[in-house]
């Protein structure tokens, strides 16, 4: 299967990025991030390619890193300076597997995908950056979330402002994406607004219906988000997320890796870390 094939490119015409149909595409997808900080395109990849790329990953499930600890949403940040009850230091379970692009093949289709360069142009237009290039981390350049019976993503802020994923299949029961688009400014935190968000008074939550084969751009440095828990399910959660950078040859810090790579269980993450 050519990497031409997985694109749903009637419905996405990517490869000819400047036709008036794709800079359509471009425009709403800027649009959708603008007002909600995501946008999602349903049936990006065909069935036959999720199947296809399913299978490329069947195998490596046993091998797959697992993470499980306690963190707060803004755990790029030192957090002891505020009290207890504060949501700088509320702490949230991440419990969850991963696979990193170290333990892919190089032709994997998976892989193809990424390389592909009409897709990081799209990434680049809707994203809205002079330049971009697919990262050169030999660990984080490609994650494939794993997420089974149990498991969940903690509420969490990004360090940076434009997530690229790939729905690969979802669970039965629970594992929805839940967010609070743009809960936080530049210049206001709304840590109100952020501790009913915890409290689940809310009225900014939003859980849009993600579907396998669906590709999306979130905007996630100043929306809260979060997978809400995996009930009962015969199938993993899987969610492959695609690096990008405005520079070439990026390559994710030593601390970043080493997070991935040698995972703390049962760690506090983020409580005094300076920044």
């Amino acid at each position: 299967m050519r990497v031409t094939d997985l694109v749903n490119l009637e419905a996405y015409p990517i490869q000819d990025i400047e036709s008036p149909v794709a800079q359509a595409l471009v425009t709403r997808c800027r649009q959708g991030l603008d007002k909600n900080a995501l946008c999602t395109l349903e049936q990006f990849v065909s069935p036959d390619a999720l199947m296809a790329m399913k299978s490329e990953i069947d195998g490596m499930l046993n091998t797959a890193y697992r993470a499980e600890h306690k963190r707060t949403p803004y755990s790029w940040r030192y957090n002891l300076d505020f009290p207890d009850d504060h949501p700088r230091r509320a702490l949230h379970l991440n419990r969850y597997g991963y696979l990193l692009n170290h333990q892919f093949k190089a032709a994997t289709l998976i892989s193809q995908l990424y390389e592909w360069a009409p897709l990081t142009e799209f990434v680049r237009q809707v994203l809205g950056f002079e330049t971009l290039y697919q990262t050169a981390d030999p660990y984080l350049s490609i994650v494939i979330n794993i997420m089974q019976t149990g498991d969940e993503l903690a509420w969490h802020f990004d360090t940076n402002d434009g997530v690229v994923s790939l729905m690969l299949q979802t669970a039965d029961e629970g594992g929805q994406f839940e967010y609070a688009p743009y809960i936080r400014d530049e210049v206001d935190e709304n840590y109100a607004g952020i501790q009913e968000l915890f409290d689940g008074s809310s009225s900014l939550t939003d859980q849009p219906g993600i579907e396998a084969g669906t590709f999306v751009l979130f905007k996630g440095r100043r929306s809260c988000h979060r997978v809400t828990p995996i009930y009962q399910t015969t199938q993993p959660r899987l969610n492959i997320l695609y690096s990008y950078d405005e520079r070439p040859g990026m390559i994710f810090s030593e601390a970043s890796q080493k997070e991935k790579t040698q995972p703390r269980s049962g760690a506090n993450v983020g409580l005094t870390t300076r920044p």
